[in-house]
């Protein structure tokens, strides 16, 4: 949750060198949909400057938000499906715990994704990476030529749901 300004106030402050990985998004085609705060794109509806709500949402809290949505989709999916495994056999007591049968199916229905949540589409491709999730690796140079500044190293290609 670091924005443009914030970066820029760490490296005048900082002594040594400094890296700091954060998540970008895409910008939508859909002018609609642009929204921003700090360098995060979010859902237009937690842009409207007439709600002290959605003007104090922290951006972790827009991703347990999302992650408990994606995960509550996937639940009402399975619960639609008749022939689901449901969690009604499993118990907490270590010396009689079974593996669940009904996880690979879910971790499926999850990876299927499609809903929009608070910072965005959450969606998967086959190999259950997200197209709308980056991220990218700033870091501090330094150089008479230079100056003290701080630029983009790396710009991460599309996170995978099973590296999570």
């Amino acid at each position: 949750e670091i924005n443009d300004l914030d970066v820029q106030e760490l490296v005048r402050r900082s002594i040594g060198r400094l890296t700091i990985i954060r998540q970008t998004f895409p910008v939508p085609q859909n002018s609609s949909q642009r929204c921003f705060r700090g360098n995060h794109r979010i859902s237009s509806s937690l842009c409207d400057p007439k709600d002290p709500f959605s003007q104090n949402m922290e951006i972790t809290n827009m991703y347990i938000y999302d992650t408990v949505l994606l995960l509550a989709n996937a639940f009402h999916k399975k619960l639609e499906d008749r022939k689901w495994h449901s969690m009604a056999s499993l118990t907490c007591i270590r010396k009689n715990s079974k593996p669940w049968q009904g996880g690979r199916s879910m971790l499926d229905t999850v990876k299927k994704g499609g809903i929009t949540g608070l910072t965005g589409v959450l969606d998967f491709d086959e190999d259950g990476e997200n197209p709308n999730i980056h991220f990218e690796i700033l870091g501090t140079n330094y150089g008479e030529e230079l100056g003290r500044g701080i630029r983009k190293r790396i710009i991460d290609e599309p996170v995978s749901i099973a590296d999570c």
